[in-house]
């Protein structure tokens, strides 16, 4: 009894819960935005670290610094990267929680027990360039992720050839999908989707990937349990120029991460912390080596990606009175671009869910009047719903003269037909009898 009660003892002081990351929020990340200035002090913090190294890997097109930083000196070697796509900034967030756990004083035993058994090379934001405008392409407007092949871009090469350097043994490839993924059938959004690359087109499993495989298989227990539901399976369908897929044919057990949304979460705060507490459970699994016991059974029944399975807005059967008759409807909106239109019309509740959705069963749709401007108008919150009561949804006249300090977008008032269009700019109201009761501007619901 004493022999096993000291083994344990020494086993469990041997690593970290992830829960005890769950909680460690660095400060400055929450509003889902990461640009290169925002992380450069906390690399030097980390950096300062005596049992971490930073490596200067290169530039980006437009010089900005493309960084590494090394922990431990193990023979087993993993290397992460994020932000390949500059506005998917979840991950690099959760970098930065994992590196401060990491050079934590009370953390010291935890880091002590793994640096001589694994090497693990971070690259916070390989895109920098792209991260500064928050859009998915480098300054060059090429997709990082498509030139892993021809290497054209100075940040793919610096990708490339750090993983021929130090020659991992596992790789992660750290991302955002968009909102609107649902985790199979079970109609929850996919908060977290993994995939361990095919490295051909028929999606044969070999070693390396049989071996990526296990180790999600591992890590879906902790995501489970935090997420009941929310993670599924991106698609594995070969990408023959995509990074993922050619280090998987490299031998490098590579391992996709895609941080998803979430309900009331509009700046994946709840991804952001799963991923690093991932992270943790990631180091202590291929340390004790438990990973290896996975059936690939288990990574195979986890559900695949359903596309287009949320809607940022849904209207659920509203009455639409038009010259020719009466109909009933759904009406669906997505806020992608500057101004959100409508996306879908006809039966969209009964596949899919909105992260906003209201019953309009007793409300009827009405395309709203103009409101013309012909002196400066300052709008608050107060002003704009005074406005939207009395039935307009759109402005004309000198739109440069109003000053907008609502939190809700503003349409100029173009053709608009007095029954919906897909297509069509989002703002209209909703009726009960002739009361306005809700306006829809964009992809904000205003209750009146």
């Amino acid at each position: 009894m004493l022999k096993l009660f000291l083994a344990t003892t020494i086993i469990s002081s041997s690593f970290v819960s992830a829960h005890s990351i769950d909680t460690r929020v660095t400060p400055g990340f929450d509003n889902n935005i990461v640009k290169r200035s925002a992380i450069t002090p906390l690399l030097a913090q980390f950096a300062a670290h005596p049992n971490v190294e930073m490596t200067r890997l290169g530039t980006s097109f437009l010089g900005q610094p493309i960084d590494a930083l090394t922990i431990g000196k193990g023979p087993l070697k993993v290397m992460m990267w994020s932000q390949m796509h500059g506005d998917e900034n979840t991950a690099t967030a959760a970098l930065m929680d994992f590196l401060d756990f990491i050079t934590l004083p009370e953390n010291a035993n935890w880091l002590q027990n793994w640096q001589d058994k694994l090497t693990l090379k971070i690259i916070p934001m390989i895109n920098p360039d792209g991260a500064q405008l928050q859009t998915r392409y480098n300054a060059q407007d090429i997709d990082l992720n498509r030139d892993a092949k021809a290497l054209r871009t100075q940040e793919g090469q610096i990708l490339m050839a750090a993983a021929k350097r130090f020659k991992p043994d596992f790789g992660f490839n750290l991302h955002d999908q968009n909102a609107y993924y649902g985790a199979g059938s079970q109609a929850k959004t996919a908060t977290i989707s993994v995939l361990a690359p095919a490295y051909n087109d028929a999606r044969d499993i070999n070693h390396s990937r049989g071996n990526a495989m296990k180790l999600i298989a591992q890590l879906s227990q902790m995501i489970t349990q935090e997420i009941p539901g929310h993670l599924a399976k991106y698609n594995d369908s070969y990408s023959y120029r995509s990074f993922g897929d050619t280090f998987s044919e490299m031998g490098i057990s590579t391992i996709l991460i895609e941080a998803g949304a979430y309900p009331n979460d509009p700046h994946r705060q709840i991804a952001r912390r799963v991923n690093r507490m991932l992270y943790v459970e990631m180091i202590d699994t291929l340390v004790s080596g438990s990973w290896q016991q996975q059936e690939l059974a288990t990574y195979q029944a986890i559900p695949f990606n359903k596309s287009d399975a949320w809607v940022d807005l849904l209207i659920d059967d509203i009455k639409v009175n038009t010259e020719h008759g009466s109909y009933h409807i759904d009406i669906s909106i997505n806020n992608k671009g500057r101004l959100a239109h409508i996306n879908e019309l006809g039966d969209i509740s009964s596949i899919r869910q909105g992260f906003t959705q209201l019953d309009a069963s007793q409300l009827t749709y009405e395309s709203g009047k103009r409101f013309h401007i012909n002196e400066p108008l300052t709008l608050t919150e107060q002003s704009y719903k005074a406005i939207l009561k009395q039935g307009y949804s759109c402005f004309t006249g000198d739109l440069s003269s109003i000053t907008n300090h609502s939190n809700w977008p503003m349409y100029p008032c173009n053709k608009q037909k007095p029954s919906p269009q897909r297509g069509a700019a989002a703002h209209f109201l909703l009726k009960d009898n002739n009361t306005v009761a809700y306006a829809v501007i964009g992809s904000k619901l205003i209750s009146l």
